[in-house]
């Protein structure tokens, strides 16, 4: 099995648009795939994909700091030691906890004279499976309301995509990665067999996009690129250049297309949608290129 990651370095460049038509060539030509949709913060692969949770399980990754009132002093010690401000003086001077704020660090637990705090197990968010409208198997997950180590949850999705990948004998698990450079992706590409990086023909996505060129390479992943609404502006040239140069070779330019608008407020893939349309021909080209370099 090859695990391909889908990443922009930035939002808001098509990564999740580029990501969807793949899933669905990819199960056209036979190759599975099963799907991982890694960001967590606002996972949205699934509308594009028509995705139905067919089972839930909640997540309990992180901790968070809990006050024993009976044996605080209410010294402040741990109020002035918190990095985070995750903590205040309530009634009495005893702390309470700010929970969205609080990082699970210790360091209050460290400093605390009385061994009056605990770390507890706090609800990280929920992880899903199901399938699509196409009959793929997907994974995906919501991350709590205030929480922040949505890194931990996406390793979570991967590993069970990979399970459930293993489990089918498919030969790809294609993963929707988290925008930019951050833990979530780090999280999304450790591991990986390559990274496609989706970036635009502007100053600030080619920025991103060699950002998390810089991460791949960390951890020995290949990478190629693709390069999205590639006739904006007179970018272009020079977007295509330095990714070439850098060592993520341009696989295929996608043209701005309204077809690609009307599809994403369809909620279907836009090489379903309107299989016709200039981005959708380069999109085709673009999961051949990928099934001849990297899945033959």
């Amino acid at each position: 099995m090859k695990e391909l990651v889908v990443v922009s370095g930035k939002g808001g460049v098509g990564k999740t648009t580029v990501s969807g038509s793949l899933a669905y060539l990819f199960g056209r030509m036979g190759l599975g795939p099963v799907i991982a949709d890694a960001d967590v913060d606002t996972p949205s692969l699934g509308l594009i994909l028509g995705f139905k949770a067919e089972e839930r399980e909640e997540a309990y990754l992180t901790k968070k700091a809990s006050i024993d009132a009976g044996k605080c002093t209410a010294c402040g010690l741990c109020i002035r030691t918190c990095p985070y401000g995750a903590l205040e003086e309530g009634p009495g001077g005893v702390p309470e906890v700010i929970w969205y704020l609080c990082e699970g660090c210790g360091a209050c637990l460290i400093v605390c004279p009385r061994e009056a705090i605990s770390l507890v197990e706090a609800r990280t968010g929920e992880l899903l499976r199901g399938r699509t409208r196409y009959g793929q198997t997907m994974v995906t997950a919501q991350l709590e309301i205030g929480e922040h180590n949505s890194g931990l949850l996406v390793s979570q999705v991967r590993i069970k995509a990979r399970g459930l990948a293993a489990e089918e004998d498919t030969g790809l698990l294609l993963v929707d990665g988290a925008p930019g450079i951050g833990c979530p992706v780090v999280s999304s590409l450790v591991g990986a067999d390559m990274a496609l990086i989706v970036a635009e023909p502007t100053p600030s996505s080619l920025q991103g996009a060699l950002r998390v060129l810089q991460v791949a390479r960390h951890f020995g992943i290949r990478a190629c690129s693709v390069l999205n609404k590639s006739d904006i502006s007179d970018f272009r040239e020079k977007a295509v250049r330095v990714l070439e140069q850098e060592g993520a070779p341009v696989l295929a330019e996608i043209p701005y297309d309204r077809a690609v608008v009307d599809a994403l407020a369809d909620e279907r893939p836009v090489v379903e949608f309107s299989p016709s349309s200039e981005a959708s021909e380069a999109l085709r080209g673009l999961a051949e290129e990928l099934a001849d370099r990297f899945l033959a």
